[in-house]
């Protein structure tokens, strides 16, 4: 027993070395469940064997098994949270306050749609009326064709929903038969899909924020550190970059970024000029 339990330390720690997910933000119960999945799925049965079974093939059914790959709108309210008050409010206060009233968003892995469109939805709530006098460029990508097309509908189930509150649901989402729900055009318009590939081709210039929570995990740590890179060349002076809360930056991301809110996952860019001084 005492070996077993000093093995799934050992195994969590691998991951978390060779991928960057944190396993330890998950609850004990639900993280061993889901890793006996994958121990029965490869027929092995101790956590000493699994860790031998690794590879990248391995790593990317694992880590289907643990995110389950589920969507909704304002997933992690707390991030949403924080993401309006402490990045989207100062961001706007600052252009308006410079006449760059131009604000540019790339959600990276959108899936099927819910993380950019609540972005777009925080944005039409802050800037109300004066959304007019604003370009406002949000762009969505994903590798899967089939997601950015249910995404470009903009319909989604009741499931969906879960993390919006009576208010907005009325005043943004259109009730369906079938109980499904179509979200509003002004709300769409704001947003634009497109098919991109994280690692091979080059990431959208002049970016005021870039979200790219829980895919950071699917690729190997030199594909992270050279994702981050891009992220890095990609955003403005001090933009923003919000990952999942089950990620961490590690080895030279680290002095990339820096933390505005750790908790939360959400990071300012350090300049060059800041990082040359360093």
């Amino acid at each position: 027993m005492l070996d077993e339990r000093r093995f799934f330390d050992a195994l969590l720690e691998k991951i978390k070395q060779e991928r960057g997910l944190d396993c330890t933000q998950y609850k004990p119960g639900f993280l061993k469940r889901r890793l006996a999945v994958r121990m029965r799925a490869r027929g092995v049965k101790t956590y000493r064997e699994y860790m031998r079974l690794l590879d990248d093939a391995e790593y990317e059914k694992l880590f289907e098994t643990l995110t389950i790959n589920l969507s909704y709108f304002f997933r992690d309210a707390s991030t949403f949270k924080t993401l309006r008050e402490k990045v989207l409010k100062p961001l706007l206060r600052e252009k308006a306050e410079f006449g760059n009233r131009v604000v540019r968003i790339w959600s990276a892995g959108c899936a099927s749609g819910e993380e950019p469109y609540s972005v777009a939805i925080l944005l039409y709530e802050l800037l109300g009326k004066e959304l007019k006098d604003w370009r406002i460029r949000i762009l969505a990508t994903d590798l899967d064709v089939g997601a950015l097309e249910k995404a470009k509908k903009g319909i989604y189930s009741q499931f969906s929903l879960k993390g919006v509150n009576a208010r907005c649901v009325e005043r943004y989402f259109e009730p369906l038969p079938r109980g499904e729900y179509a979200l509003k055009p002004e709300i769409i318009k704001m947003v634009k899909f497109e098919q991109h590939d994280l690692i091979a081709d080059p990431p959208p210039r002049h970016l005021d924020l870039i979200l790219c929570r829980n895919v950071l995990i699917y690729f190997s740590r030199q594909q992270q550190e050279k994702l981050l890179h891009a992220f890095h060349q990609a955003l403005n002076k001090r933009g923003y970059l919000v990952i999942g809360k089950t990620e961490v930056l590690m080895g030279a991301a680290t002095s990339l970024f820096k933390p505005l809110d750790l908790r939360e996952r959400i990071y300012v860019k350090i300049p060059v000029k800041e990082m040359e001084d360093a």
